[in-house]
């Protein structure tokens, strides 16, 4: 078994084809599409919402809280922040109890162990080498640079059993909660450094996520605290919000983190994270057919002052495919059996569920996390 771990946690993607003479991987379809489907109509509702989650970890080592959401709840990840991370050897000896643990649980399917780490201030994970911040890294102009700064962070966390980064940031200007994370004020040159860093990423065969659709740069408040309300026209948010992000879908970005933050020309009412709208405008507008992963369910943006348990039902609901929340355990729980809850009353159409997991389990095969080769 350790055998198993140690390959499940290091082996890369089967890099470019002539097809895809960038090597990346291509989303649906094919005959990891086709197992995915098979494996997801033999889950139960309980086994596919639990893939759905990516929930945080109490410590520097397996509890009985995370031993029981992965035994009990099949989740499809963990989220690793600063305090969880002592030294590369303490994480690696980390993520393998928890991979182990959940090939051994049925239906056996290996965790997304993910961190933010973008480099500069966003830096979680103290073993990797240090880089420069994205905004001097945008102000040198250089994508080579981007993409060889992303293919070193992402070799380095895969050495402690990191398979995905929460980044890179393609959010263009340097508003509330964003600052030197962007690449710049430019959406052009976001683009560019953005989508050579989804290239870096790919080449260290870790799983990265653009963030934060539709664009929090341009916003005044912080979403961890607020609900960030960004006064663009259509015309504009074309222009200059999304570029950046159909640069990185282009460049085979598996995962796009929407944010919270309210877009009234796309959604009066709702957050990115929690509208049907702005996950159709991914879709069918940029195109994106990897996996819709929300912003932290935890943060006040998006569940003000209450637990997520709603604002979770809300962003399946839209579409969202994988749900990151990092609050307190039994509120993590909570917000698993509000998803199951909706499911089982039909709130939420298993279909739905089923096509999320699918995209899930199609990136965790492409990356080689589904199975050892």
């Amino acid at each position: 078994m350790s055998a198993l771990i140690a390959l499940v946690l290091a082996c890369g993607c089967a890099g470019a084809s002539k097809e895809n003479p960038g090597g990346a991987p291509q989303p649906g379809g094919g005959a990891g599409g086709e197992k995915s489907a098979a494996r997801v109509e033999e889950m139960s509702v309980r086994e596919l919402v639990g893939q759905m989650f990516v929930i945080s970890v109490g410590g520097t080592e397996p509890d009985y809280y995370i031993e029981k959401m992965i035994r009990e709840r099949n989740i499809g990840g963990v989220l690793l922040f600063a305090h969880n991370m002592e030294s590369e050897a303490q994480t690696r000896s980390l993520t393998g109890a928890l991979q182990e643990l959940s090939i051994q649980t049925e239906p056996s399917i290996p965790l997304f162990v993910a961190v933010d780490h973008e480099g500069g201030k966003v830096s979680k994970a103290p073993w990797v080498s240090r880089q420069p911040a994205p905004a001097r890294v945008g102000a040198r102009g250089d994508p080579a640079e981007a993409r060889e700064i992303a293919r070193q962070i992402g070799g380095e966390l895969l050495r402690a059993g990191v398979n995905t980064d929460l980044a890179p940031v393609v959010d263009t200007g340097f508003g509330a909660a964003i600052g030197s994370r962007s690449y710049g004020e430019d959406p052009q040159l976001v683009a560019r450094m953005g989508a050579a860093a989804v290239e870096g990423f790919e080449s260290a065969s870790v799983v990265s996520a653009a963030k934060h659709f539709p664009n929090h740069g341009p916003a005044t408040a912080d979403s961890h605290v607020d609900l960030p309300v960004v006064d663009h026209d259509l015309r504009t948010v074309r222009s200059y919000d999304l570029p950046p992000f159909e640069a990185a879908i282009d460049a085979g970005v598996p995962m796009v983190m929407v944010g919270h933050l309210v877009y009234p020309a796309i959604d009066p009412d709702r957050p990115a994270s929690l509208s049907p709208e702005a996950v159709r405008m991914l879709r069918e507008e940029l195109g994106f057919d990897g996996v819709v992963v929300t912003d932290d369910l935890a943060m006040a943006g998006v569940s003000g002052d209450g637990p997520p348990a709603r604002a979770a039902v809300a962003a399946v609901e839209a579409g969202a495919n994988l749900l990151l929340i990092s609050s307190l355990p039994q509120e993590q729980a909570d917000a698993y059996d509000a998803v199951v809850e909706a499911v089982e009353t039909g709130e939420i159409a298993r279909g739905q569920v089923e096509a999320s997991v699918e995209r899930v389990l199609e990136v965790k095969e492409r990356y080689s996390l589904s199975e050892a080769r």
